[in-house]
């Protein structure tokens, strides 16, 4: 059985998904090491800096490394069909 997902739709979901867990878990914690090593300040957790940035971030990302290159992709793919017609 292959374990690859040909369907663009379903690799870009998991690919947000992953990128957002990560982000979830990883920006408040590098947000606390950065206040408690480098500005000495308290770390306050807010909605907006720790839930809504890695969100952005998560859609960010997705859309750099796989929503515009599959537009691309089907893009010329759909070029060179309407060329092969012709």
């Amino acid at each position: 059985m292959s374990k690859t997902i040909d369907n663009p739709k379903i690799q870009t979901l998991i690919f947000f998904v992953t990128i957002l867990v990560f982000s979830l878990i990883l920006w408040p914690l590098i947000d606390l090491l950065s206040s408690l090593i480098f500005t000495r300040s308290g770390f306050a957790y807010s909605v907006k800096d720790h839930v809504l940035e890695p969100i952005l971030f998560s859609a960010l990302m997705t859309l750099v490394f796989f929503i515009i290159p599959n537009f691309r992709k089907a893009r010329a793919a759909k070029k060179a069909t309407t060329n092969k017609k012709s």
